[in-house]
């Protein structure tokens, strides 16, 4: 971008600030509506584990998902596709690293990174990163906007492990992100996850974020993940303002699903449960019939003729295409693991090293200085225009 995240003007500022109001908007659709969230970051959580997965080198594409929860002919990297579907779980459920920071680190390095937890004997400096993201922590401060919170807290933790877990560090943003936003109150509260017999496909999402890293990093080609420099900030925060006002009107399209799908059901004789099925799909919003019929309590033809009737009014479509063992999907999330595949990454991005550890530190605290200084430029400027 040819410049730093905090300009002498502000401006870097006032792009953080720019974001947080986009984030906010989507926030409040989701509070206002929980069903709408939970359609909206299904899809999310599916869009940004292919995009971190692949901002690492591998290849693939959302279609490649869907074989390996549904079996067939499974295309693309075997290991991308299994790091996806365990990252979207993660994504879905990861936890609260405010509340609980040693037990969402360890979720999202045994899911994301592949740790051992058992065998942690065998690293000597097996404590660093829970030693770092508890400091992080500490260090945050109330008027932190969450964007800038998970900022500094995967810096720290990037540091802490040698920049050796990228896709835990943008897990882990997102998590303290989310953590955020749920300290505000709103309704709907927190939800329970259940285990998703689909691998992440399927079931509620227990999370609050807002803002997608590797989507950010996405947009125009591959850009490296790197927060903790001046230039990486920048090109995330640009990144993350075109994904988020391109995700402002995806919003409004899960809103409109769930008023047909309320809809629906209205004006029908008293036993007909096409209303439960749509709710379900709300709540799962990819079912088979079996998990359906388990779901309402129906049996399983019944979930059937359920399925065809939504089908009919264009509210879900079949995604796997075949006489046995099919799956349906709200629209939204049948475009994402059922359409055209997608150009994948063919090579890693090229990656921002920080050869000496003391030095990446000191541009790490210069970053967050600068933006933390231009925060403040920018509260004095706001506070004088509401003060006239």
């Amino acid at each position: 971008m040819g410049r730093t995240v905090a300009e002498a003007d502000g401006n870097g500022a006032l792009d953080l600030l720019r974001i947080e109001v986009l984030a906010a908007r989507i926030e409040a659709h989701g509070r206002a509506d929980p069903d709408a969230g939970n359609l909206w970051r299904s899809e999310m959580a599916v869009a940004e584990a292919v995009a971190s997965v692949a901002l690492e080198g591998r290849r693939l594409s959302e279609t490649d998902l869907l074989p390996r929860v549904a079996g067939g002919a499974v295309a693309g990297d075997p290991v991308a596709g299994e790091q996806a579907l365990a990252l979207i779980r993660a994504l879905k459920a990861p936890g609260d690293p405010i509340a609980q920071p040693a037990e969402t680190l360890e979720r999202l390095e045994r899911r994301v990174g592949g740790r051992n937890w058992n065998d942690d004997q065998t690293e000597p400096d097996a404590d660093a990163p829970l030693s770092a993201l508890r400091d992080a922590l500490a260090t945050l401060r109330p008027g932190d906007p969450p964007i800038l919170a998970g900022l500094r807290v995967s810096a720290a933790y990037a540091f802490a492990t040698e920049r050796a877990q990228p896709m835990v560090e943008r897990a882990l943003f997102m998590a303290v992100e989310g953590a955020r936003r749920r300290e505000a109150p709103g309704p709907g509260g927190a939800v329970t996850h259940e285990e998703d017999p689909l691998r992440g496909l399927s079931g509620r999402v227990d999370a609050d974020w807002v803002a997608t890293p590797a989507l950010a990093l996405s947009t125009h080609g591959y850009k490296p993940w790197s927060p903790s420099s001046p230039a990486g900030l920048a090109d995330l925060l640009e990144g993350l303002g075109q994904v988020l006002g391109m995700e402002i009107g995806r919003v409004g399209r899960a809103r409109d699903w769930l008023r047909r799908a309320r809809a629906c059901g209205e004006g029908r004789h008293g036993r007909s449960r096409l209303g439960d099925a749509a709710q379900a799909f709300a709540s799962a919003p990819c079912l088979t019939a079996g998990l359906l019929a388990d779901r309402i309590g129906v049996t399983p033809r019944g979930a059937t003729n359920l399925i065809d009737a939504l089908v009919a009014e264009g509210l879900l479509r079949e995604i796997t295409r075949r006489r046995t063992a099919r799956i349906w999907s709200v629209p939204g999330l049948a475009e994402r693991l059922a359409a055209r595949p997608r150009k994948v990454a063919t090579r890693p991005p090229t990656e921002a090293v920080v050869p000496d550890p003391q030095a990446g530190r000191a541009a790490m605290a210069r970053a967050f200085a600068d933006l933390d200084a231009a925060l403040g430029r920018a509260d004095l400027l706001l506070g004088r225009r509401r003060g006239g």
